[in-house]
């Protein structure tokens, strides 16, 4: 009787999460296309404000904001309702839209509008995540997880070209594109699942030590400083300390030592350890060896952006057809085969590069969806929240330590002394040398995978209802 009445309330969350997931997707792409957008004009609008010194932080500190709060809202997904979740995050997204709009005329107004922006999009992915990855079947779930990293560079695309053209009359009115996200609130009420952890409470403590550990470590790649380092050791050695002495962290020691996810933890480091590097070497590229227009390089970047949202649709189908294991290979291989080959003909010509980085950002994105899609079988259906929330956040520092890693090597001379196969020494050699460095990171992403997906979901499997 007890399973047949766990059958028929996950049936019902299903029909439901399969409702709402839609307008969730809609809410975050909305969000999350200001990112991209304000990246592209944050400078006109520190300009404009007189605060031209300071417009850096329009970009830094919701990229730094977005770091932590994916973690947090992922851990407080296996605790509070989605539902409550989601209402608290559109409620903030929409606020800062009008925020925002209304307060343009000042410089710290419009910075706290995009910060509570960026945090209350940041719920509707989390949710979307955990909702798909708790109350799907596998294959569904296959299938909206690469939906969603799908849109995510969908979002990226349209962010680019919504920043240019709104901020060509008024950058204010970039605010209140998210703003549409209020029309969705009572189609998510309606569906999305009211489900709660009963009889846990919220370790507080532990969150927030994990939080102020993330969020130092965040922003010393931004604002490198030997007393952030110190901090942040001392906030991992507090929370090492509470999980040991604490009587239900929300981190337990089962979760820590649970061998395969944290295996899966390690892939997800190195797969993405370069991932923000890829729009800036393209940048160097074209600049300074072919002399190539910004507006020419951004045309052939979407052009990248628009390959990386059709393989990350087609991922989950791919994964239901082939498995976890062969999709992991191929996008091994194709990043393998992108970056040596980059390295290989960096003075072929651009389109040449061009299709190089389609191979490159089409292996990051299928790797996405069996690296999620096995974390979730990893882990307890009540633990898959805190699950995601941390690879999310390795994703993004695995990406920031990858990008100071890029920024300190490309900005070194020595880097262009020599090249491989007949590469002249100078600008060409030096982005060369980077490729091969990236190279070598995803054969040792290769190497180590490995261990974490054999024996695990089959192609037959993932094809079950």
């Amino acid at each position: 009787m007890t399973s047949t009445m766990s059958s028929a309330v996950f049936e019902e969350n299903r029909a439901k999460t399969k409702k709402a997931l839609p307008a969730l997707l809609i809410v975050f792409t909305l969000g999350t296309l200001m990112i991209q957008a304000f990246n592209l004009v944050f400078q006109n609008i520190g300009n404009s404000l007189g605060m031209s010194s300071s417009a850096s932080l329009l970009s830094t500190l919701p990229g730094i904001i977005l770091g932590v709060v994916c973690m947090l809202y992922g851990t407080l997904c296996d605790f509070i309702s989605p539902k409550h979740m989601t209402i608290f995050g559109v409620t903030a997204l929409v606020v800062g839209s009008f925020v925002g709009f209304f307060g343009a005329f000042n410089f710290w107004l419009v910075l706290a509008a995009r910060i509570v922006q960026v945090a209350g999009a940041q719920v509707a992915g989390s949710v979307f995540l955990v909702m798909t990855v708790k109350y799907l079947n596998d294959k569904e779930k296959a299938i909206y997880l690469g939906i969603y990293n799908g849109v995510y560079y969908l979002a990226a695309t349209i962010g680019v070209f919504a920043g240019g053209f709104i901020a060509s009359f008024d950058w204010k009115y970039l605010f209140l594109v998210p703003a549409l996200s209020v029309f969705f609130i009572p189609l998510l009420v309606k569906n999305t699942p009211d489900v709660s952890a009963r009889g846990e409470r919220i370790d507080a403590v532990g969150i927030t030590l994990f939080a102020v550990f993330a969020g130092l470590i965040a922003v010393y790649f931004s604002y490198p400083s030997m007393w952030l380092i110190i901090a942040a050791v001392a906030a991992a050695i507090a929370f090492v300390l509470w999980i040991l002495k604490a009587r239900n962290p929300f981190l337990s020691r089962s979760f820590v030592t649970n061998g395969a996810y944290m295996s899966i933890v390690l892939l997800q480091f190195l797969f993405y350890f370069f991932n923000f590097a890829c729009v800036p070497i393209y940048n160097v590229i074209g600049d300074s060896i072919y002399k190539i227009p910004l507006t020419t390089i951004s045309l052939c970047l979407t052009l990248v952006y628009f390959v990386a949202t059709v393989v990350g649709c087609v991922s989950g189908p791919i994964i239901n057809k082939i498995g976890r294991q062969r999709t992991m290979i191929t996008a091994a291989v194709l990043m393998i085969i992108g970056f040596a080959g980059s390295a290989i003909f960096i003075k072929a010509g651009f389109a040449v590069l061009t299709a190089l980085a389609c191979l490159f950002i089409a292996g990051v994105t299928i790797v996405y969806t069996p690296i999620y899609d096995a974390a979730s079988d990893a882990l307890p259906v009540e633990e898959n929240g805190r699950g995601m929330g941390i690879l999310d956040l390795i994703m993004n520092t695995s990406a920031s330590i990858g990008m100071a890693v890029y920024s300190s090597l490309i900005a070194n001379p020595s880097m262009g002394n020599s090249g491989l196969f007949g590469v002249r020494p100078g600008i060409a050699a030096r982005t060369s040398n980077m490729f091969w460095i990236m190279c070598l990171a995803s054969i040792a992403a290769l190497m180590a995978f490995h261990k974490s997906f054999t024996a695990r979901r089959t192609p037959s499997e993932g094809n079950a209802a």
